[in-house]
């Protein structure tokens, strides 16, 4: 009986469980590798190896394996008493025409012939940021974006391939649902990013041509979420985070600084030390020195601070009524405790069909955002504060002044509620409306009208004890500026197939913008009471500063575009537009820009076929021109300003000459040649881009001096031009794809590029073009160098008469490096340096899947340039009347050759400025998450469709020679730097 009842329980299990065979193949019998197949209904299931064949173990009464493949439709296949199995995969006709825009309509992927990245709204939302600009740092080659520090609200900077320019503007155009944009970076800034759907980057001219005079730092596209027909989808998106400083500087504390000021005074370089009591002369310093009592103002004034953002939307509509609805709030606290930014934000996308022939649709945009600027001195004066003072009173208040020294006051003091108010507030409604018709088969006409407005107001008070003011009156101002712009487009578009595989596609454009500005500002000071901040100017004493303006210009345009597509395989798109711009003079306002771009789909041709493991191979190659159209309006015609001079012993008003008239002003024109390749390995699983390019800049916009006498100091004209050659290689990798186990996927980029000046205004004797020293501009050089003398130590104690001779210096003052031999330092022994632009940029991203459980990481990466710190400068004076970085200096008993020695009579030290170059190189862990996507049977208990919790973490550590807040914020120009965030958040996604 046990017997029986074992064979009828081994036939039963026989029956629940079978192991099943066969091959997976593409129409034309090719094998397709990786292939997954599951059984369905459960996480059992295997991939095909490089014959595309398989083996799977299947149970169950009626058991069926679902079959996919990246490109490929899926299938589900009864299994029922069959053990062998052949399946022929088609291919997804959605996927093969997956389509990016690019400019005045979109293109099929397969088919794009220039340079252009593309970021979808996953990436962008993986980084928790107010701005989408961030979110694509480190993500797309050949972008470079440096962020701006930790104040709340700051915009980056952002360079497509580098400059161009050098005086003229090199932040890219932005056109968002179409319309290009008026106003520069800050137009993004007014866009919550997780209303974002896609962004692509157009790099090369021949993809940029198509925008003509404004295309020459690159497009950036930004297209918003819209609506889609099928059930109505409610989504939640949001995060909350706590925010502390990436990194603190080391600044001397009580007793270092108290050595500092004693070695300051020592006589001459060898010479004894006074005593306490002659080099301290407040006794606030003496008293410290004898509790041994120490103020770290850094620590007081950089605190904790915080960000979240909330986004409710609401998408649905039909096959006539699409909608897409989104309300979003996003609020950070910085870590300065009186620096703040909110937004609001919201947004109704809609598309309406009327008819078999039209159809119309609007992006309304509102948004209200608030930037509490803070003090630029809180930080500066928590660096600079001596050590040993005390930063509070005996009753718990504010010292103002630490020390007797009345040029420091306290950090502390601009945090006090309204001591400094810095209130900026933008709002902005931007309403991009359109009418389609359907003319014909394949021929659509559109109109766009995209009015834009745009209102900044800035209320600025600075009380009696802050910085800027050290016990004098308050002072109080506002400024005021309106933005009215407009764009109205008529768009033609016909598409259709030629023969059996060719495909021709046509674009005609006229274009219409606008942009009026006007603004006023005024500023008073002696304000009667305190607590009316800026919002009563009329009680108060007019500075003088009283001001307003007037800005308008117009830009018309004409654009036509063909693409052409060969079998599939030989691609063609040629493009001509002409502006006219109302910023240049009568005769010179119309400029034409061209672009050409052909590609080889090498993937499609017969004699690849045989090539399994190749899915696709593209050859690309482009030329395009475009301009610069930063040019001042009124530019062309001259202008006067005001003076002051005296009148029979009075003083009096006049105007003076400002700007000499250039009727030949025109625009800067860029001409890119550019080459690459796309490749596809294993159909997705391994991919591949890579672009080389070459820029030529040429009349550039160029202030060329004049001598006093013509009663001009310059005049701006198109002389001198620049060139850039760079390289971009993009790879992807699914390193491991398991259906039921880890999956791992790699994304890197790299870039580099190379500048250099060609010409500029000035040509020697043969036509030779010659260096602007002046302004640190040479041949053969990149747009911003550091030209200096180079440090090559300190002079030691046996090198008196060598200091002596070569520099008048002393033992312990800066030694330079003698370049020409002569034996005399003198101005012919500077040399450049360095520069700015880094040797190569990119990003790495490694993604983990678990079943449901997610992690990933980004590191980005700048390496190869050099910085000029202006930080250091202000920070390293070794004068011993502020604090000063804990640095290694030279005295007699310690003969280093890494900083000079103190001295109470300079300011700073002779060549200072050597001390303040350094490797900018550095690797940053941009963004850490860790994410869970609960299963389908908990989130329907819950009445979801989905819903993904997570954790994260951004700015977490970064690795740098360069010793700083952080080694990012490279701005030689930029003094007021506020310490970089790191944040770690945690957030949900939930679908209704």
């Amino acid at each position: 009986m046990r017997t029986i009842l074992l064979l009828l329980c081994w036939g039963w299990i026989s029956v629940l469980s079978a192991q099943v065979t066969g091959v997976i193949t593409d129409e034309s019998g090719e094998p397709l590798i990786g292939a997954t197949v599951l059984l369905e209904g459960t996480n059992t299931g295997t991939v095909t190896d490089i014959d595309g064949n398989f083996s799977l173990s299947v149970t169950g009464d009626d058991p069926h394996l679902v079959v996919t493949y990246t490109g490929y439709e899926s299938q589900i296949i009864q299994v029922g008493n069959q053990t062998a199995f052949e399946i022929v995969l088609l291919e997804d006709a959605e996927t093969l025409d997956e389509v990016v825009v690019v400019g005045y309509g979109i293109q099929k992927k397969r088919d794009v012939t220039g340079a252009i990245a593309s970021l979808d709204d996953e990436q962008i939302k993986k980084i928790a940021t107010p701005g989408a600009v961030t979110a694509m740092q480190g993500q797309v080659s050949g972008v470079d974006i440096v962020s701006p520090g930790g104040r709340p609200g700051a915009n980056p900077s952002i360079r497509v391939r580098g400059r161009r320019s050098l005086s003229a503007s090199n932040d890219p155009l932005f056109v968002i649902d179409g319309i290009p944009q008026t106003s520069g970076t800050s137009a993004i800034a007014d866009i919550n990013p997780q209303d974002i759907e896609s962004m692509e980057i157009l790099k090369d001219a021949a993809a940029t041509a198509i925008y003509g005079s404004r295309g020459s730092n690159g497009v950036i596209i930004v297209t918003t979420k819209r609506g889609s027909a099928g059930r109505t989808i409610v989504s939640y998106d949001g995060y909350y985070g706590g925010t502390s400083a990436l990194n603190t500087v080391d600044m001397m504390n009580g007793a270092e600084f108290a050595a500092l000021k004693r070695e300051s005074q020592r006589d001459g370089w060898n010479g004894a030390i006074p005593t306490d009591e002659d080099v301290f002369q407040d006794p606030t310093e003496l008293e410290s020195i004898a509790l041994g009592r120490s103020t770290d103002f850094q620590d007081l004034v950089i605190g904790n601070g915080w960000q979240t953002n909330h986004q409710l939307g609401v998408r649905g509509g039909n096959e006539s009524t699409q909608f897409n609805m989104s309300l979003g709030y996003f609020d950070e606290k910085g870590i300065i405790s009186n620096m703040d930014f909110r937004r609001f934000t919201a947004r109704v996308n809609l598309d309406q069909k009327i008819g078999r022939i039209f159809q119309a649709g609007i992006s309304f945009t509102a948004s209200n955002s608030l930037q509490n600027y803070g003090s630029t001195a809180t930080i500066f004066e928590a660096l600079a504060n001596n050590p040993l003072g005390v930063a509070y009173n005996e009753d718990g208040s504010v010292r103002f002044l630490p020390t007797n020294d009345g040029i420091r006051t306290n950090p502390l003091a601009e945090l006090e509620p309204n001591a400094v108010v810095d209130d900026r507030r933008v709002t902005r409604i931007f309403a991009p409306l359109y009418l389609k018709a359907n003319l014909a088969e394949g021929l659509v006409f559109t109109t766009n009208f995209g009015p834009d407005i745009r209102y900044y107001r800035r209320g600025a008070f600075n009380g009696s004890l802050t910085n800027n003011n050290r016990g004098g009156p308050a002072d109080a101002s506002t400024q005021n500026v309106q933005d009215f712009g407009y764009t109205l487009e008529n768009i033609l578009n016909y598409n259709r197939s030629i023969g059996a595989n060719d495909e021709l596609g046509v674009t005609l454009l006229q274009s219409i913008q606008s942009l009026r500005t006007e603004s006023a500002a005024a500023s008073v000071t002696n304000l009667p009471y305190e607590s009316q901040l800026f919002y009563n100017l009329r009680t108060a004493e007019v500075k003088g500063d009283i001001e307003s303006d007037l800005t308008e210009w117009q830009l018309a345009s004409f654009m036509g575009r063909v693409n052409y597509a060969i079998n599939g395989k030989y691609l063609l798109q040629a493009s001509l537009r002409a502006d006219g711009s109302s910023r240049l003079a009568a005769g010179n306002q119309w400029n034409y820009f061209p672009g050409i771009s052909v590609g080889w789909r090498v993937g499609a041709e017969p004699f690849m076929q045989g090539l399994s493991w190749l899915n696709g191979l593209k050859l690309r190659a482009s030329y395009g021109e475009v301009g610069n159209t930063s040019v001042d309006p009124y530019q062309t015609q001259g202008g006067l300003q005001r003076t002051v001079y005296a009148w029979d012993e009075s003083p009096a008003f006049g105007f003076a000459l400002r700007d000499i008239p250039n009727s030949e002003l025109g625009w800067e024109v860029s001409k890119t040649v550019n080459a690459g390749f796309d490749i596809d390995v294993l159909n997705g699983r391994f991919n591949a881009s890579f672009e080389i390019y070459r820029t030529n800049t040429e009349d550039l916009l160029l202030a060329r001096n004049l001598p006093p006498t013509s009663g001009y100091s310059s005049i701006l004209q198109n002389v001198g031009s620049t060139r850039t050659n760079g390289a971009e290689l993009v790879l992807g990798a699914g390193i491991l794809n398991n259906p039921t186990g880890l999956n791992w996927d790699v994304d890197f980029n790299i870039s580099g590029y190379r500048e250099e000046i060609t010409e500029l205004a000035l040509f020697d004797g043969d036509g030779n073009p010659l260096d602007d020293v002046g302004n640190q501009w040479f041949i053969g050089q990149p747009i911003n160098v550091f030209f200096d003398y180079r440090k090559i130590g300190i002079y030691q104690s046996n090198e008196v008469e060598l200091a002596d001779s070569r520099e008048n210096k002393v033992p312990g003052e800066i030694k330079l490096d003698d370049i020409d031999g002569d034996g005399v330092i003198t101005p012919a022994d500077r040399v450049i340096l360095g520069n700015d632009v880094p040797d190569f940029f990119g990003g790495l991203t490694n993604r983990f899947e678990y079943r449901g459980v997610d992690l990933s990481f980004f590191l980005f990466f700048r390496q190869g340039q050099m910085i000029s710190s202006r930080f250091h400068g202000s920070n390293n004076s070794l004068f011993a009347r502020y604090n000063n970085l804990d640095v290694d200096y030279w005295t007699i008993d310690n003969p280093t050759n890494a900083n000079p020695r103190p001295n109470e009579n300079q300011e700073s030290p002779r060549n200072g400025s050597t001390l303040t170059y350094f490797d900018g190189s550095f690797v940053k862990l941009r963004n850490v998450q860790l994410g869970y996507e609960l299963p389908d049977n908990v989130i329907t208990r819950l009445g979801l469709s989905r819903l993904r919790v997570y954790v994260s973490g951004q700015n977490l550590w970064f690795s740098s020679k360069y010793e700083s807040f952080d080694p990012e914020l490279q701005d030689p120009s930029q003094n007021d730097v506020i310490p970089s965030n790191k944040i770690i958040l945690a957030g949900v996604r939930a679908t209704f």
